[in-house]
């Protein structure tokens, strides 16, 4: 972890624009093609969320940009960030849920099996005490265009919200409904298109 020296920071005059507004984050909604990702996942028997979940989160940690987070008067980045995503319990309600990211797919991969087996048990709605996170949500049951999220009064924007749908045909391709919101003080679109290019990369290597 660093802290920024906000004053000699290249995007310190964005960040100090923006740290006032109401509302300093945006939002991006794309179709991501995840048609050889689908094909991958098949001829692996992999599940499909924790292999998305890795390409995502893969993706994320190559960008420096999504890995700042404000903390108070300060701007930390982090040298890796994790998930925190939701799981449906036992009763049918949402709690949340967190593992580690790791650069090697299937350990990773095993870890969130294995995370999401004893939240399936509970009911936590605590968030982690810390910063280098990305809030991730899964709507399997819907094909969205954009989301939105709810924030309370005190909520840290500059932790990322990444959310993913129900994947769909078109044309031929398989077509993954992806959201994600972002301080705009510390990243912008640029930086997005670096995010998606990142997760077509890892498609292809998966």
């Amino acid at each position: 972890m660093k802290n920024i020296d906000i004053y000699n920071w290249k995007r310190g005059k964005h960040y100090d624009y923006f740290k006032s507004f109401d509302n300093s984050s945006f939002s991006v909604n794309v179709n991501i093609d995840i048609t050889l990702l689908i094909d991958k996942i098949k001829a692996r028997n992999l599940k499909f969320f924790p292999s998305v979940l890795f390409v995502i989160m893969k993706g994320m940690n190559e960008v420096e940009e999504l890995k700042y987070r404000i903390n108070e008067e300060n701007v930390l980045l982090y040298d890796v960030i994790h998930p925190s995503y939701t799981v449906l319990n036992n009763d049918k309600n949402f709690v949340f849920c967190h593992t580690e990211y790791r650069v090697d797919f299937m350990s990773f991969y095993k870890q969130v099996l294995t995370d999401i087996e004893k939240a399936k048990s509970g009911d936590n709605l605590e968030d982690e005490a810390m910063d280098n996170l990305v809030f991730v949500s899964s709507v399997p049951w819907v094909s969205f265009n954009s989301v939105s999220h709810p924030f309370s009064k005190n909520e840290n924007l500059s932790i990322p919200r990444v959310t993913f749908g129900k994947y769909f045909e078109n044309n031929d391709k398989v077509l993954l409904p992806f959201s994600i919101q972002v301080h705009h003080g510390l990243c912008d679109g640029l930086h997005i298109g670096k995010l998606l290019n990142n997760i077509e990369s890892s498609i292809m290597m998966f």
